[in-house]
C-alpha cells in the first residue's frame, strides 16, 4: 500500500509546487514586468507625461484585480487593499498628483493595516486572529465556532498574537521598503525592481508564518493530544 501510494503523494507534492512557482511568475509578470513594458514603451516612443505612462503602467494590475473579484465571487484581503488603492490612484489622478506620490499610494494602506495590527493588542482579541478565522472556516458557522473555542488554549493564544506582531511590523515594513524606493529610484527602476523586493519581504513573513504555525500545532497536539488541533495560523494575504 506504501508502495503505492507514495508516487501519487510525491506527484500531488510536485503539481503544489509547481502550482505555486506558476502563481508567483504569474504575479510577479502582472504586477512587475507589464507595468515596466508599458511605462518603458509609452515613456520612450509614445512620448507621454511620466504621470500618464504610470497610470497606464497600472492597468494590468486593476483588470486582474477585477477578473480576481469576479472568479472568487468574494473579497479577499488583497482585494480590498488593491481596490482601495484604486480608489486612490483616481483621486490622484484628478488632482494631477506627483508620480511619487502616486507610487508609493499603497503604503499608506499597509501603513495603516500594520497600525491596526500593532494597536489590536488593546483589546481582546488580536486582529490577526479574525483573519485567520475568515481565511480558516470559510465563514462557515459550524467552523467559527470551532475556531473561537480554540482560544481558550494558550498555546493557541501566543501564536495568535505573536503572528500579530510579526504581520503588524510586517506591513510597516514593507511601507519603509516601498517609500524608501520611490524616494531614492527613478520611476522605472521602482516598477523594474520594487516586485522583487516587495514580494521578497511579504514571501518571508508568510513563509515564517506557515513554519510557526506548524511548529505550534505540533508542540500543542505533543502537549496535550486530546485538545482541538490547532489549524495552521492564516497569513491576511490569501492570494488572487
Amino acid at each position: 500500500m506504501v508502495k503505492d501510494t507514495a508516487p501519487s503523494i510525491d506527484t500531488a507534492n510536485r503539481t503544489k509546487k509547481f502550482a505555486t512557482i506558476l502563481g508567483i511568475t504569474y504575479s510577479i509578470v502582472i504586477n512587475g514586468v507589464l507595468p515596466f513594458v508599458i511605462y518603458t514603451l509609452l515613456q520612450n516612443y509614445a512620448h507621454t507625461s511620466e504621470f500618464v505612462a504610470l497610470i497606464a503602467s497600472g492597468i494590468p494590475p486593476v483588470i486582474d484585480t477585477i477578473i480576481g473579484v469576479i472568479r472568487k465571487g468574494r473579497m479577499d484581503f488583497i482585494a480590498v487593499i488593491a481596490l482601495l488603492s484604486i480608489a486612490v490612484s483616481l483621486v490622484l489622478i484628478l488632482l494631477g498628483s506627483d508620480p511619487k506620490v502616486y507610487l508609493v499610494r499603497e503604503s499608506f494602506f499597509t501603513v495603516a493595516f500594520g497600525l491596526a495590527y500593532l494597536v489590536s493588542f488593546l483589546f481582546p482579541r488580536p486582529l490577526g486572529f479574525y483573519f485567520a478565522r475568515a481565511f480558516v472556516t470559510g465563514n462557515v458557522p459550524e467552523k467559527v465556532a470551532w475556531f473561537n473555542s480554540l482560544w481558550q488554549y494558550q498555546e493557541f493564544r501566543h501564536s495568535m498574537r505573536v503572528s500579530t506582531a510579526v504581520w503588524g511590523v510586517g506591513f510597516l515594513l514593507e511601507a519603509a521598503v516601498r517609500t524608501y524606493l520611490v524616494l531614492t529610484l527613478s520611476v522605472s527602476q521602482f516598477l523594474l525592481i520594487s516586485p522583487f523586493v516587495l514580494y521578497g519581504i511579504i514571501g518571508a513573513i508568510i513563509l515564517w508564518t506557515v513554519l510557526y504555525s506548524r511548529q505550534g500545532s505540533k508542540r500543542a497536539n505533543a502537549t496535550s493530544p486530546q485538545s482541538a488541533p490547532l489549524p495552521e495560523t492564516a497569513t491576511p494575504t490569501t492570494g488572487k
